[in-house]
């Protein structure tokens, strides 16, 4: 089997994983439960969590151009919000949101640097999820003492999400090790100059600590609560009756925990936390899951139905561009 079908089929058995287990979920306690508490939702506090994705798509398009800005790999902030409503959209149909980092391809097509581009987004994802998952260690060491074996998982992403910025951090002394070593055994001679200098580009202006801090402080200050208000008016939508600082607790873990490469859009891996987390609160299994479902769908499934617009559009203006060079 060729290198790159074998790829395809290990990412694709990873990426089952979740969906076999939201399968399973789903029948364990029967369709019909999740069908009949989302029939009977309050339309005023489900609304209230719709008006919050707008609001969401533009703090966090705010916090990636503070990044973006110090790299020079900036736009007009709507040309931004497309880009980032695209780069959800393709997340959203990629294991382990892989999808996002193609934003950079989307920033390379406005003229943008390609090296440049793939440093910011690498360094904009990485940063959005390390605080993540960092504000999840102390969650669940303060809420969640008795379910603690979900800690090594949160670990594991932390050490992932932090190895990329190091890399690029660190620069060049790395990425010429790395070209000498593997990629240049694979380019023919008159090309390696070319590949040594677009890769070296990545690490060609990183952006400044301040900028990294200001990036964390809108994920833990802003965006975080963002989300936890968001599912609360869910909850409310639901008459879940459990205290906004616990279905926070709750839904910020096991956002974390879905970052986990084994699902596409966390599906499965993050109902399964609800679910496990949410027994600490007797809510029963029907109850979580219906709630992780609506909430990946307000958070994650409606802002990607949005960028796939942008990106049906902006797919269809590189076709005529490319007709138009070849007429």
């Amino acid at each position: 089997m060729p290198k790159l079908n074998r790829k395809i089929v290990i990412e694709s058995l990873f990426s089952s994983i979740g969906i076999i287990l939201l399968v399973y979920l789903i029948w364990s306690v029967k369709p019909g439960s999740i069908i009949e508490a989302v029939s009977h939702i309050d339309p005023f506090y489900f609304s209230m969590s719709l008006l919050l994705i707008p609001v969401i798509m533009i703090v966090d398009t705010y916090r990636w151009g503070i990044l973006a800005k110090d790299q020079d790999v900036d736009l007009k902030f709507i040309e931004m919000i497309k880009i980032y409503a695209m780069g959800s959209f393709l997340s959203s149909i990629t294991p382990g949101a892989l999808g996002g980092y193609l934003r950079a391809k989307l920033l390379h097509d406005k003229g943008k640097s390609l090296g440049r581009s793939i440093s910011n987004v690498v360094i904009d994802i990485s940063m959005k999820t390390f605080s993540l998952h960092i504000i999840s260690v102390f969650i669940l060491a303060l809420f969640f003492t008795d379910k603690l074996s979900l800690l090594s998982g949160v670990l594991f992403l932390i050490v992932s999400s932090s190895l990329p910025v190091i890399v690029i951090y660190k620069g060049e002394k790395i990425s010429s090790r790395l070209i000498k070593r593997l990629f240049l055994l694979y380019v023919s001679p008159e090309y390696r100059d070319t590949v040594i200098e677009g890769v070296n580009k990545i690490f060609d202006r990183p952006p400044r600590l301040s900028s990294l801090i200001k990036s964390v402080l809108v994920t833990d200050v802003c965006l975080v609560p963002l989300a936890a208000l968001q599912i609360h008016m869910i909850s409310l939508s639901l008459d879940i009756s459990i205290p906004f600082l616990d279905l926070s607790a709750i839904w910020i873990v096991s956002l974390s925990i879905s970052c986990l490469p084994v699902s596409i859009s966390g599906l499965g891996v993050r109902e399964w936390s609800m679910a496990y987390l949410s027994s600490k609160y007797m809510i029963d299994k029907s109850t979580a899951i219906t709630l992780s479902l609506l909430g990946y769908t307000v958070l994650a499934f409606i802002p990607a139905i949005i960028g796939a617009f942008f990106f049906i559009q902006h797919t269809i203006s590189e076709l005529q561009k490319v007709k138009k060079f070849q007429d």
